[in-house]
């Protein structure tokens, strides 16, 4: 008897293990696969925990990292011994989210096992025995999962909740099986990391506290009703409830209390934190909150459509969310054939409502989706319900493991067919997965763009190209993260303060540099030159990386009349050496103005734009039109005894000639700036000439 009892706990044993291996192997394969390369670049969250994971490898490593409203900071800690082993480097703020997405998936397959194989009485009679394909199939839809898969390749820290949770639920549920404190302890260990990593994390506690109520209350309940529970339980196995007996209720309540205790243990210096730094606790959250500044009287309403929004993305096709970055624009969580699956398996659950597992997943996935229904300045949002994995993907599982045990009690279902019927919704599932990722999402100009291509291929290519002179780079934003983080690799507290006197940052949307020593202009297809530009200035330039930067290495001089001028002072630091008009040939109705600047040098402490306004004057005089554009070069950033172009554009019937023009510079918050010979509002005429890039 007892080698009968050793041979089938050998047997389960290895199918446990088989199970382990197959889901590894899908999860490694989908989760690095082409990492090197897709997503392409580094999205700007990404670079700014690799900035601050900078900050940790300099010694000044924190808890809670305050910038960008404020963010827990282990994952910090975590991407800088990534990049201690693998330099700065995409891969190295990548590779942590990887490894926990895989991570997750494993856990996930032996939460499955925990509450569906180890069990007992949870399989349901009639069943035959189906909730054993529970775990694997859980586990399976967790490795091919689009949404996560997309964020196990995403180097952000919101990934690591569904890794936390689901390490902390298959503890906890070891710990039932076994009336083990150990695995209540461990199951607490997690559930307090789990709060280093991502805000959402802390409603992990609430969805316990409810499941662990809703336990004590049918306890109480059976009580009440003078049944004697045990025997109950013995003979028809109808209350497979965690709570059975006085005895069980006490070893319950004293594994809750191990498990928040290591919790608590685990979260104290975060929780110390936020007691000395009271406003950091809630500082990312009011931000996006409903309740912000007092809440609204629209609250509620602004609550039911996001909880709607959110609810919908997850079965309802081109409802997912819209953000490039965090999905395929539309792309519900579920493709049809897994959302119907989900939802049988919902069903199925709300109908087990009296057994542990089946609430457990049911108040899992309500608690933790629920963050993303407060918060209202987008919706729906992925990130802000990664807390409800793997909790979802349990639905699809259990709704195709009861459908096949509804289609094994019927005739001319052979049991031979049930793997077929598994291993299609599951090939349906991950072939989806594979095309929107690999196929569609991954090499989109929509998915460079948004991840930041172009400054990382700016790092490749000052990488592969040593500059010898200048380098001014053309970007969206004024120091990109993306572009600090891989080439000028500064930590976050030395950001503002730091200066590279070789590289000037520029927007080649409304300015262009005219260096007058080695220099090499850099632009990012996030900022591109306008048409008119190359020819007018005879830029020779060269595509790199399929066309998300471009490289001038030999830029022009710009040849004028009178450019030896001192030109109109407008600053200490920079004077108007000309205005000049012209036609655009793609557009007769319009006229460019190009400004002529010389800076003398740097304003090192002034952050803020200036804003170029422009004017035309018709032949008596009268400002007919005019056009603001904010100057392409911060006063920071002006090149030492150097040139530059500015421009606007402004509608200009064809048939009238350009005569004089008008132009003011105002700083960003205050009055327009007055140069000698201007106006009282700071307006200076200024002859309007034809632009001639001749010698």
């Amino acid at each position: 008897m007892s080698g009968m009892s050793k041979s089938l706990r050998n047997r389960r044993l290895s199918r446990f293990w088989v199970g382990l291996g197959i889901v590894f192997i899908v999860a490694v394969f989908f989760r690095f696969w082409q990492i090197d390369a897709l997503p392409p670049g580094l999205f700007g969250d990404e670079a700014a925990d690799g900035l601050d994971a900078l900050d940790v490898l300099a010694g000044r490593g924190q808890v809670f990292f305050p910038t960008n409203f404020g963010r827990e900071g282990l994952h910090m800690w975590i991407v800088a011994l990534s990049i201690l082993f693998l330099d700065a480097t995409p891969l190295a703020v990548r590779l942590p989210s990887a490894i926990a997405g895989v991570v997750t998936v494993l856990a996930t397959y032996w939460l499955g096992y925990e509450m569906f194989v180890w069990r007992k009485g949870e399989n349901v009679p009639g069943d035959g025995g189906w909730t054993r394909l529970i775990p694997w199939l859980a586990g399976l839809y967790v490795a091919t999962s689009y949404w996560h898969v997309h964020f196990s390749r995403f180097g952000i820290r919101g990934v690591f909740t569904p890794m936390c949770l689901a390490l902390m639920a298959a503890a906890l549920w070891r710990a039932i099986n076994r009336q083990s404190l150990v695995w209540w302890a461990v199951s607490g260990f997690f559930l307090g990391l789990g709060m280093h990593f991502y805000t959402a994390s802390r409603f992990a506690p609430i969805f316990l506290i409810t499941f662990f109520t809703w336990q004590l209350l049918l306890y109480a309940l059976a009580r009440r009703k003078r049944e004697d529970i045990g025997k109950h339980l013995a003979e028809r196995a109808s209350f497979p409830g965690l709570v059975v007996s006085s005895s069980t209720f006490w070893r319950f309540l004293l594994g809750v209390f191990v498990q928040f205790g290591v919790a608590a243990l685990v979260f104290a210096p975060l929780g110390y934190y936020f007691l000395t730094h009271p406003g950091s606790f809630t500082q990312r959250a009011s931000e996006v909150s409903v309740f912000r500044e007092g809440g609204s009287s629209d609250a509620l309403k602004l609550i039911a459509r996001a909880a709607s929004a959110n609810l919908l993305q997850f079965i309802w096709p081109g409802r997912g969310d819209l953000a490039q970055f965090y999905n395929l624009p539309g792309r519900a969580v579920f493709e049809p054939l897994t959302a119907l699956l989900g939802l049988v398996g919902l069903g199925v659950s709300l109908w087990r409502w009296r057994r542990p597992v089946y609430a457990f997943l049911v108040i899992w996935f309500a608690v933790m989706a629920s963050p993303s229904f407060i918060a209202v300045d987008r919706f729906p949002t992925l990130p802000r319900v990664l807390g409800v994995i793997p909790a979802l993907y349990f639905f699809p599982a259990i709704g195709l493991s009861f459908l096949l045990g509804w289609a094994a009690r019927r005739r001319g279902f052979a049991s031979r067919w049930w793997p077929a019927a598994a291993l299609l919704a599951l090939v349906v599932h991950a072939s989806l997965t594979y095309r929107d990722y690999f196929h569609v999402w991954g090499p989109s100009e929509a998915t460079a763009e948004a991840f930041e291509a172009d400054m990382v291929a700016a790092w490749r290519w000052l990488e592969a190209h040593p500059p010898q002179g200048e380098v001014y780079l053309s970007s969206d934003l004024y120091k990109h993260p993306t572009f600090m983080f891989l080439y000028e690799q500064v930590p976050t507290t030395e950001y503002f303060d730091y200066r590279n006197p070789r590289l000037h940052w520029f927007d080649a949307r409304t300015s262009w540099p005219l260096p007058n020593r080695d220099a090499v202009i850099l632009v990012g297809d996030s900022t591109p030159m306008p048409d008119f530009l190359a020819p007018l200035l005879d830029l020779r330039v060269k595509p790199v990386e399929g066309g998300s930067l471009f490289v001038v290495e030999e830029p022009p001089k710009l040849i004028i009349a009178n450019s030896a001028s001192a030109g109109a002072p407008f600053t200490d630091r920079l004077s108007l050496l000309g205005q000049f008009g012209q036609r655009l040939a793609s557009s007769p109705d319009r006229v460019v103005t190009l400004q002529l600047w010389r800076a003398s040098g740097p304003e090192p402490v002034r952050w803020k734009r200036y804003q170029i306004q422009s004017g035309l004057l018709d032949d008596e005089g009268v400002q007919l039109v005019q056009a603001s554009q904010w100057m392409g070069f911060l006063p920071m950033e002006w090149p030492r005894e150097e040139a530059f172009l500015t421009w606007q554009f402004l509608p200009w019937p064809g048939e009238l000639p350009l005569n004089d023009s008008v132009l003011r510079l105002t700083p960003e918050g205050e009055p327009p700036l007055r140069p000698p010979g201007s106006d009282e509002e700071g307006w200076l005429t200024w002859p309007l000439a034809p632009l001639n890039n001749q010698p």
